[in-house]
This record gives C-alpha cells, structure tokens and sequence, in this order.
C-alpha cells in the first residue's frame, strides 16, 4: 500500500474540509477506482488552517493507471480546487515500513 502525502494552508478551513474531507468531492471522484483505499485529512493543531491529506492506494501501478486514464479531469479538478488553498505542496509518495519483510 503507499499513500499520497499533500500538505494545504486552507483559505476557509469548514470548506477545505468538505472537498478534501474523506466524503469531499476528491474522494468521490477517486471513489470506485481500482486500487483506490481511501483519504485520510489531519488538521494541523499548532499551525490554523493547516492540513495533511492522505490518499491511500494498493500500489504505485493502481494510482497511476487512474491518474493517466482520468488526467484531463484530474487536471480541470486540481485547477478548480485551488479557491479552497493558498499553498499546496505534496510531499510525495510513500510506503509503510512496519512489518515488510526484507
């Protein structure tokens, strides 16, 4: 399984969180697609308006394959999503350790 990891600075964090929350139009729109976990969202405690957004995938192939079949509305999505944020900065993507046998 690896994760997705974007950090946000939200504009209006109640907005924020219903498209980016794990029932948000992001969600939705990965919702159904093969490989595809879920979202985690976490609101920055110390930092106001600032969030981590998880998006959860079986394999690197699962989000790619969605991304490159899907790219011209991920693309006009991202776009119109930016009204929600000031920064975005995905932080990349990773792969839990614990338990991997080597």
């Amino acid at each position: 399984m690896i994760a997705i990891v974007f950090s946000y600075e939200a504009r209006d964090d109640e907005e924020f969180e219903r498209a980016y929350g794990a029932e948000g139009e992001w969600a939705e729109f990965f919702l159904g697609a093969a490989g595809y976990v879920g979202t985690e969202v976490l609101r920055d405690l110390e930092m106001p308006g600032r969030y981590l957004v998880i998006d959860r995938w079986e394999s690197p192939e699962a989000y790619n394959t969605f991304i490159s079949e899907h790219q011209a509305e991920y693309v006009e999505r991202s776009d119109d999503a930016r009204v929600y944020y000031d920064h975005e900065l995905r932080f990349g993507t990773f792969e839990n350790v614990l338990g991997r046998r080597t």
